[in-house]
C-alpha cells in the first residue's frame, strides 16, 4: 500500500510561508504592539460644531472678490440637512468610539495577562519514590505525585496558551489598529461635511448682483 502524502494545504497565499506549509507566518507572532493601538477620542460635540459662518480667509467683508465667475447657475444648499447630517455621524462616531474604547480595555487586560491558559507551574516535576507517589504504569516503586501530576498537566496547558498568545494577542492589536485607522477616516468625512457648509457661506459672503444691462435711469 503506497505511503499516503503529506496531508498539505493546496493554496499558497504568499511568499511569506517560509516552512512551506501552506499558511503564511505571522511576521508580528510574539510582538506585543501596545504602543501602535491608539486611543480613539471625539473632539467635537453637538454644542460644539464649528459655525458654517466661520470665515477662515478670503473675501468676506464687502470687497469685491478678485476672481469673478460670470453667469454662474443658482447654488441650492439646505444648510440644516447638512447640520443633520454632520450630526448624525457625529454621534454614531461616539458611540463606536465608546465600544472602540472598551474593546480596547479588554483586549490590553487579555494581552498582559494569562488569559489563554494557567500560568507556569513554579516548580519542576520531580519524581521519587514511595509515600505520596502515583501509581506506576512500567512497576517498580517510582512514580509522580498528584500534585507532580497535576503541575505536569498545567505546565502542558501553559504551553498551549502561551503558543496560541503569540498569535492572537497581536491579531487583536491590528485589528483594534484598523478599526482607529475607519474613525479616523469617518472624521474626516465629518469634517469635510463641515468643510461644505463654511464653504458655501464663504461663496454666499463673496456673491455680487450683476450690474444691471443698461442705465438705471433710462
Amino acid at each position: 500500500m503506497p505511503t499516503p502524502a503529506p496531508n498539505k494545504s493546496p493554496l499558497h497565499l504568499s511568499d511569506d510561508d517560509a516552512d512551506d506549509d501552506g499558511i503564511v507566518d505571522d511576521p508580528d507572532a510574539g510582538k506585543d504592539l501596545t504602543s501602535q493601538v491608539p486611543l480613539v477620542q471625539v473632539g467635537w460635540n453637538q454644542d460644539n460644531l464649528p459655525s458654517f459662518n466661520t470665515d477662515h480667509g478670503g473675501n468676506s467683508s464687502g470687497d469685491a472678490p478678485t476672481d469673478v465667475l460670470h453667469g454662474s447657475e443658482p447654488i441650492l444648499f439646505d444648510g440644516g440637512a447638512v447640520r443633520a447630517a454632520e450630526k448624525n455621524l457625529l454621534s454614531q462616531a461616539a458611540g463606536g468610539v465608546e465600544q472602540y474604547e472598551q474593546l480596547r480595555t479588554k483586549v490590553q487586560a487579555a494581552v498582559h495577562s494569562n488569559f489563554w491558559g494557567p500560568p507556569q507551574p513554579d516548580q519542576p516535576i520531580a519524581a521519587y519514590q514511595n509515600g505520596g507517589s502515583a501509581p506506576n504504569p512500567g512497576g517498580g516503586g517510582t512514580g509522580q505525585s498528584i500534585d507532580d501530576q497535576n503541575k505536569a498537566d498545567q505546565r502542558v496547558l501553559a504551553d498551549i496558551g502561551e503558543e496560541f498568545a503569540q498569535h492572537i494577542n497581536p491579531t487583536m492589536q491590528k485589528a483594534l489598529m484598523m478599526q482607529a485607522s475607519a474613525f479616523q477616516l469617518l472624521g474626516s468625512y465629518i469634517a469635510m461635511i463641515n468643510a461644505s457648509g463654511q464653504a458655501y457661506a464663504h461663496t454666499d459672503r463673496a456673491a455680487r448682483f450683476p450690474e444691471p444691462p443698461g442705465s438705471v435711469t433710462s
